[in-house]
């Protein structure tokens, strides 16, 4: 099943249609963690620039208060807040001390933190300074985390089902055209056992395998014009043939059962001779003409009237013209 050649090119639509698709996922994929990062950037900026507000308006103990206010509000792990001192001695927030990897300068980065009881997370931290105050503003990356995997659970889905349509529809591609060829195949072993009649079936669309049953069928018209046509040759010869020979045989067997005077012997063997003549030249004659069909004779050409040999061959069908109504005309 594997050989089919619809089956081949159904998967090789599949394949197809499965690069058309990751060249489509991967730009999509890129924009969207493009796009995803540069919004959490923009929160963490907003989120540090909201704080640091606040630190202008209310001093460093209105700013812990205020951190310590939205630690107690928000959802565990969601957001990492830290306000420490020159020393880097925590202040407010939900971490215990200033992650090691993250340098006190203004900035972004991406750390790993532990969260105690809500395990290890992945984040993107902003680093501002606030006089001699440190303040870290943080996001769990694991956000957007079930988006991603709606977007890898939809891309998956259309694999599948690009994979199973391209399937389904190369089985039935390849039935219809298994069909086409098992009927194909039917008319060629009746043709090749010698039915000249039989003829590849054609619909009315004009698709490549009707095209091709119509080419085939013009060739086997031919062939079974060209078949009787040697037919034809073989039977004018044989006829041609038979009279020179028998009447060969006729002299043999009188010279053998009369056993004439001597003059009479060499007047039979020159008519004989005679006859085996008009053989040879009827040999000569089938020969020149497959030399001819062949396009291998150079020579023995002499000029002919055409016209001459039109107007014999329209006068000796006239009368078969008549009978049938045709008007034969030269």
């Amino acid at each position: 099943m594997m050989r089919s050649s619809a089956l081949s090119l159904a998967l090789s639509y599949v394949g197809l249609g499965l690069a058309a698709l990751v060249l489509f996922a991967a730009p999509l994929w890129y924009a969207w963690q493009v796009t995803i990062q540069e919004g959490r950037t923009e929160i963490l900026q907003a989120d540090a620039q909201r704080l640091t507000d606040v630190y202008r308006r209310d001093g460093a103990d209105g700013l812990k208060n205020f951190i310590d206010a939205r630690v107690r509000m928000q959802i565990a792990g969601e957001r990492i807040l830290l306000l420490t001192d020159a020393s880097m001695h925590p202040l407010a927030g939900n971490l215990q001390a200033w992650p090691s990897s993250v340098p006190a300068v203004s900035g972004n980065y991406t750390i790993h933190v532990n969260m105690g009881t809500h395990g290890e997370q992945t984040a993107l931290v902003h680093v501002a300074l606030l006089g001699s105050n440190n303040l870290l503003v943080g996001r769990d990356n694991l956000l957007f985390k079930p988006l991603q995997t709606f977007f890898w659970y939809g891309l998956t889905a259309a694999v599948a089902v690009l994979c199973i349509a391209g399937l389904f529809v190369g089985l039935i591609t390849r039935r219809a055209l298994m069909s086409r060829i098992h009927s194909i195949r039917r008319t060629v072993s009746a043709i090749i056992h010698g039915d000249l009649k039989h003829r590849l079936p054609t619909h009315l669309n004009d698709d490549e395998l009707n095209t091709l049953s119509r080419t085939i069928n013009g060739m086997l018209d031919q062939i079974e014009l060209l078949v009787h046509g040697v037919r034809n040759v073989s039977n004018s010869i044989a006829h041609d043939l038979r009279t020179p020979l028998a009447e060969l045989r006729s002299r043999l067997e009188q010279l053998s059962l009369i056993r004439p005077s001597s003059e009479e012997t060499y007047g039979e063997i020159d008519g004989a001779v005679a006859d085996v003549d008009r053989v040879i030249r009827i040999f000569d004659a089938l020969l020149r003409l497959a030399e001819i069909d062949a396009g291998l004779r150079r020579s023995g050409f002499v000029s002919f009237d055409v016209s001459d040999l039109a107007a014999n061959a329209v006068e000796f069908y006239e009368p078969a013209a008549e009978l049938k109504s045709i008007d034969l005309k030269f």
